[in-house]
């Protein structure tokens, strides 16, 4: 049996696990993360946290950011693999925003990593018949191949940032929907802002790019409310040729709003986060 084979069943088999097996595990597991990565992981978002509290609509603790990454990972898989008590779960809001921008053209639907983001990608095959993936490579080969599987659809298209170029290429000739996060970004130049007061970076070159190309952009996110509703809404468009500058500052302050309304679900531990 190969590797990815080993993968896949075991994924399958987890997916399955009551959710009572989850919560005892994540109160296992977290006090003994936080041992071992009070100088990195945590330690990290706990500074992040306290530096950022002024501008946060609730108080949110490290404990909080974990335990709603662990969860909204866990929502994720289960919905990617098209279980039905995911799917009943995730309601659409503001969707004319992504419907009339398909039909001028070629989109770029962009978000960040909050929520059970693995979601929106799959989302956007809703509105376009070809939607183009971005995603950077994550563990090894053989779980990066049972990832793919599980992302996949006939509508969806994914790339590695190295065929950024084909991407580009096959957006504009199916005038589909490139589909990409833009608050983490690997081996790549982003955007300079501020967010919560302090410097950090956001990736929004690509989408910068194809907009003055002729391409609108379209800002969604999603979240996980207090039903346990995955919440999919639509944000704002932006038309083909918005100003450079203004874009990306828009963006950020949309960006820091989506954070500040929902701190326990955004990735406060990314290593890169407030660096320049």
């Amino acid at each position: 049996m190969t590797k990815s084979k080993t993968y896949k069943i075991l994924l399958n088999v987890l997916l399955r696990v009551p959710d009572v097996f989850y919560s005892a595990l994540f109160a296992v597991a977290f006090p003994i993360y936080k041992a071992l990565h009070t100088k990195r992981a945590y330690g990290r978002t706990v500074r992040h946290l306290e530096n950022a509290k002024a501008y946060l609509k609730t108080t949110v603790s490290a404990r909080d950011m974990f335990k709603g990454i662990f969860w909204n990972a866990l929502d994720s898989y289960r919905g990617l693999a098209r279980f039905k008590s995911v799917e009943s779960r995730i309601v659409y809001e503001n969707e004319e925003i992504i419907r009339e921008a398909v039909k001028l053209g070629p989109v770029a639907g962009i978000s960040i990593h909050q929520g059970a983001f693995e979601l929106l990608h799959r989302a956007l095959c809703r509105y376009s018949e070809h939607v183009h993936l971005i995603t950077d490579s994550v563990g090894n080969d053989a779980f990066r191949e049972v990832l793919k599987e599980l992302r996949s659809d006939p509508h969806l298209t994914e790339y590695h940032p190295e065929e950024t170029g084909k991407l580009i290429r096959d957006l504009f000739k199916t005038k589909g929907i490139l589909a990409m996060v833009f608050d983490q970004g690997k081996n790549t130049k982003g955007n300079e802002v501020q967010l919560f007061g302090q410097a950090s970076t956001l990736y929004l070159r690509l989408p910068q790019k194809v907009n003055q190309m002729g391409a609108s952009v379209v800002t969604f996110r999603t979240w996980t409310n207090t039903r346990r509703q995955i919440v999919i809404r639509f944000e704002s468009a932006y038309p083909p040729k918005t100003e450079p500058e203004m874009f990306v500052k828009d963006i950020a302050k949309e960006t820091e709003t989506w954070i500040s309304e929902h701190p326990e679900q955004w990735s406060w531990n990314y290593h890169g986060n407030f660096r320049v």
